[in-house]
C-alpha cells in the first residue's frame, strides 16, 4: 500500500513539473522578441510630493544593445515594466512553485536560481485561456519591491501597464524638486513610494 501511495504522489509531482515547464515554455513563445521592437510610450508618473509632467516617448529596442529613447526634454524612466522585461524574467532559471488556481487565473512564485539576476522573487498572475501574464510582483536584490499590472486588450503584448513601487534606488533631476528636496519624498527608511503609468501605442516587432 505504501509502494502504491508513493507511486501515485510521483506521478502527481512528475504532471506538476510537465505542466509547469509547458507553461513557462508557451510563456516563452508568447513574448518572444527575437530582433527587437519599436513603440510610443506614454508616461506618467505619480510620486507624492513630487511634480512631473507626461511625457511622450519613442522607443527603438534592438536585442543585446541599449534601448535608443527619443523624446523632449528630461526623462524618467523605469527600469522595470518595458516590453522586453517578459523574456528577462522567463530566460532566467527558476523554481517554478503554484500557488493558485480559480478558473481561468494561475498564480505562481518564481525564485530565482541565478545568482545574477537582479530579482529575488517573482509572483505571477497568469491567464490560461489567453497565456499571457497579467500582474508580476517583483521582489529585487537592491532596487525594492514592483507590482506590475498589464492591461491587454485585442493585443499580444501590453497596451497598457501601471507599476507600483517602493524603492530606494529613485534618481530625480534637480528639475521637478523645485522647492521641495529628495529626502521629502523619502519615507523614514529612505525609500520612495509611486505608480508609474505607461501607455504603448504603435507597437511593431522588427
Amino acid at each position: 500500500m505504501k509502494h502504491f501511495t508513493l507511486s501515485i504522489v510521483l506521478v502527481f509531482i512528475c504532471f506538476g513539473v510537465k505542466a509547469q515547464t509547458e507553461l513557462a515554455d508557451n510563456l516563452k513563445k508568447k513574448y518572444t522578441i527575437n530582433r527587437g521592437f519599436e513603440t510610443m510610450v506614454n508616461i506618467c508618473i505619480d510620486v507624492p510630493g513630487l511634480t512631473i509632467p507626461p511625457k511622450d516617448i519613442s522607443v527603438f529596442y534592438e536585442k543585446g544593445k541599449k534601448p535608443q529613447i527619443k523624446g523632449k526634454g528630461i526623462l524618467l524612466l523605469p527600469k522595470k515594466g518595458f516590453l522586453n522585461q517578459f523574456s528577462e524574467l522567463l530566460n532566467v532559471e527558476a523554481h517554478w512553485i503554484l500557488l493558485d488556481e480559480k478558473g481561468d487565473v494561475l498564480r505562481y512564485k518564481l525564485v530565482s536560481l541565478d545568482s545574477k539576476s537582479d530579482w529575488v522573487t517573482a509572483d505571477l498572475k497568469i491567464s490560461k485561456a489567453n497565456i499571457r501574464i497579467d500582474e508580476i510582483n517583483l521582489t529585487t536584490k537592491e532596487a525594492g519591491v514592483f507590482l506590475i499590472k498589464h492591461s491587454y486588450g485585442k493585443a499580444t503584448f501590453p497596451t497598457a501597464t501601471e507599476i507600483s513601487f517602493l524603492t530606494n534606488k529613485f534618481n530625480i533631476p534637480l528639475k521637478f524638486l523645485g522647492k521641495s528636496s529628495i529626502k521629502n519624498i523619502k519615507d523614514k527608511e529612505g525609500k520612495v513610494k509611486g505608480k508609474i503609468f505607461l501607455r504603448f501605442s504603435n507597437f511593431r516587432v522588427l
